[in-house]
């Protein structure tokens, strides 16, 4: 049948019909898990594993944000957590919910499969204000635009028998489909059966990248997907859309397998040179600052890169008046710079933050 995009798609199951393994696929599969395997062996040579988890999460949900057009920077969303919910900015708020979602993500995968008991509470996360659990209607993806419908979702009824056979597919092992292949696969299948009213994009970003830690590619939730695809947006839609209309999926698989070789092999250099920062840092506070030096003050400065005496105190369990004499102390010496938003006083690891946005 010609694809109608005013009607609602008659969505074939997984698998699809195609060349798993095409020589294509398999130079860029081999390539991207030598990156992935160095980026989770770099990763936990730091100290602190999690020491990154938050800066890097908060790149990741700003860059997924800016693909539904909800925009902010790094920089406004790192301070934006600092403040009480009711002080932050909307697109801020969104994206530290995404930041929410992420997190909730990857400790509940280590008790419970990719599901819909998962997919629900990441839906919950990232949008608490209305999220009411899977779509009861149809709706209809349009141009931004011209209003133009560019697409219409399976109907309502027919998101179990979809859901659950997405689920299937996610969870088999057996099939011989390699796992950055099928987590290609399952994103562009979720997408196709959109089954929020809302949220449907950032909800299969966050999954895409949990389905790689499950499938053991990956060991944090460290890989910056969403840059890739936010700097190669169009042709991500495009190449959607493809696939609705011609079954063309070699393309959209080769598309997705180079976003993750690129941020793979991107996301380990970051972290080789945040690593090297790390270092730098913590041997000039020895040697410079002696007196406030502990492993636990640069972790704080590394985990927070704009940090406030409140944060730093909680952190190293100081009151807030040793914690503003250190990090006064770190501004006179240059290795963090002092500025002010409203009444807060902040301090932000410049070097650290430049890093981060490449």
């Amino acid at each position: 049948m010609k694809f109608d995009p005013t009607r609602p798609f008659d969505l074939p199951s997984l698998p699809p019909e195609l060349n798993f393994k095409h020589e294509q696929f398999v130079d860029l599969m081999l390539k991207t898990r030598t990156e992935l395997g160095e980026l989770n062996g770099y990763s936990y040579s730091l100290p602190n594993p999690l020491l990154l988890l938050s800066p890097a999460v908060i790149k990741e949900s700003v860059a997924s944000s800016n693909i539904e057009n909800i925009n902010t920077t790094m920089e406004k969303a790192l301070q934006a957590q600092l403040f009480p919910e009711t002080e932050q900015k909307k697109p801020d708020k969104e994206v530290l919910w995404y930041k929410d979602a992420i997190l909730w993500g990857f400790e509940n995968l280590k008790k419970i499969p990719i599901s819909t008991r998962l997919i629900l509470g990441i839906h919950k996360e990232l949008l608490p204000d209305h999220s009411q659990g899977y779509r009861k209607t149809q709706n209809r993806i349009a141009d931004s635009a011209t209003g133009e419908v560019i697409y219409t979702p399976p109907p309502a009824n027919d998101l179990p028998r979809l859901l659950s056979n997405w689920e299937q597919f996610v969870n088999r092992n057996d099939d011989g489909i390699d796992p950055l292949v099928r987590a290609a696969v399952a994103h562009y299948q979720f997408e196709a059966i959109h089954p929020f009213s809302d949220g449907n994009g950032r909800t299969g970003r966050i999954l895409m990248v949990l389905q790689l830690i499950q499938q053991k590619l990956l060991s944090l939730p460290i890989l910056y997907v969403s840059g890739y695809i936010n700097k190669n947006r169009s042709e991500y839609y495009r190449l959607l859309q493809r696939v609705r209309t011609h079954y063309s999926w070699h393309d959209f698989i080769l598309y997705m397998l180079k976003g993750f070789h690129q941020q793979a092999r991107e996301t380990k250099t970051t972290l080789l040179r945040i690593m090297e920062l790390l270092e730098r840092t913590r041997e000039h506070l020895k040697k410079k600052h002696r007196r406030i030096y502990s492993a636990d003050l640069v972790e704080a400065i590394f985990a927070l890169p704009i940090i406030t005496p409140v944060n730093l105190g909680k952190k190293l369990d100081v009151n807030y008046r040793t914690a503003s004499r250190y990090l006064s102390e770190l501004a006179d010496g240059d290795v963090l710079k002092e500025n002010f938003v409203g009444k807060y006083h902040l301090y932000a690891n410049s070097p650290l933050l430049k890093l981060l946005k490449g």
